[in-house]
């Protein structure tokens, strides 16, 4: 299916599919008390002065009109006129929709900020958290499948060997892991979220290394987790009728955003890489999973620089290890609502936090 523009159509279809977007996000996000509502092509937005008033953030002098940052409570958050991209808490992230201007003021689309920031800035107050007992690990590709390849290596036989290192960091904390793969085969990707979905108290964590033909200075860290019913993914600008489709993941998209910024914060918190940042998307594994999951690229295979690295043993016992430690993160944050570390906690050698008392906040502020 060609992916249609639902804003842009003069059609009468156009219509009934940008109303039935409009009827989504009001049931995916749950009323946001009486702040004022601005709308940007049929979407709700919220004024980022309303939204930083609410996080108790203020807003950092110097700011020019169509970019700003605001801090406080331990939060920072830096957004930008007419971008996706949004840092919160030092970390890259990739909003459905960009961000809108009008009367001086920056207004975020309120799917995002049911969907991203609160569950970035709050990840203790998402309801409904399964458990997560046992971690499924999924090599990328295998057997056939090569994946990209380096001068040193195929992706295949390095992500084996990271999953393989993540698995001993884990078992080592007495955490049950099991693999889709631990030989060089190949596993269909239907058949590698079934894996998780058959044990319901799992997560599901797929390793991989990117690359690219285009430009060979591309380089750093992403993650992906599923994207939103009524959201583009990350590499695609505008709304589709595909959009529109409910998936199996996408029953726990909050729990998977908060595993894959979990995760993304232990990696940059160790590792030196380029942050490509937290996005989203439809890939198979992810859109199939019944439980939370994540797929992480770990650098270009194709990049001269990122691919000296991942050729290193070092390099990747250090990889697998932030990996693993984001992990355990998350468990903590499942079973005891002990907020995740930020990279900056990280950095400066700062422990867990306490644990959070209880909030039933099903993932916005209301």
């Amino acid at each position: 299916m060609s992916r249609r523009s639902l804003n842009y159509c003069p059609s009468a279809g156009h219509w009934t599919l940008c109303a039935a977007a409009i009827v989504l996000a009001l049931l995916v996000v749950p009323a946001i008390r009486a702040w004022e509502l601005r709308s940007f092509d049929g979407r709700d937005h919220v004024s980022m002065n309303e939204v930083a008033d609410f996080y108790g953030l203020a807003e950092r002098p110097g700011n020019s009109p169509g970019a700003k940052t605001f801090s406080g409570n331990g939060r920072e958050l830096t957004v930008a006129t007419n971008s996706r991209q949004i840092v919160i808490n030092g970390i890259a992230h990739w909003l459905a929709f960009p961000v809108e201007q009008a009367d001086g003021k920056l207004f975020l689309c309120r799917l995002d900020l049911g969907k991203t920031l609160e569950p970035a800035f709050r990840p203790e107050r998402v309801a409904g958290f399964p458990p997560a007992t046992t971690v499924v690990l999924d090599a990328g590709h295998g057997g056939r499948d090569n994946g990209a390849h380096s001068q040193y290596q195929w992706e295949k036989n390095f992500a084996l060997d990271v999953t393989r290192r993540i698995r001993n960091e884990l078992q080592k904390a007495g955490v049950p892991v099991v693999l889709t793969r631990n030989s060089d085969s190949f596993v269909e990707l239907a058949d590698r979220a079934a894996v998780a979905s058959r044990l319901k108290d799992a997560i599901f964590v797929s390793i991989h290394f990117n690359a690219t033909d285009a430009n060979r200075d591309a380089n750093g860290f992403e993650i992906y987790c599923v994207t939103p019913r009524g959201a583009p993914s990350t590499a695609y600008e505008q709304l589709s009728e595909r959009d529109m489709v409910g998936e199996n993941g996408n029953e726990h998209d909050l729990h998977s955003f908060a595993l894959a910024n979990t995760i993304y914060h232990s990696m940059h918190g160790r590792m030196k890489m380029t942050d490509r940042g937290v996005k989203r998307a439809r890939f198979a594994v992810l859109r199939q999973a019944g439980v939370p999951a994540v797929l992480i690229e770990g650098g270009f295979l194709t990049n001269p620089g990122d691919a000296l690295k991942i050729a290193s043993r070092p390099w990747r016992d250090d990889y697998a290890a932030s990996i693993a430690r984001g992990i355990l993160e998350y468990r903590n944050l499942v079973a005891h609502r002990i907020p995740p570390r930020q990279v900056d906690d990280y950095r400066h050698g700062r422990g867990p936090a306490a644990p959070a008392a209880p909030a039933p906040v099903a993932g916005s502020p209301d």
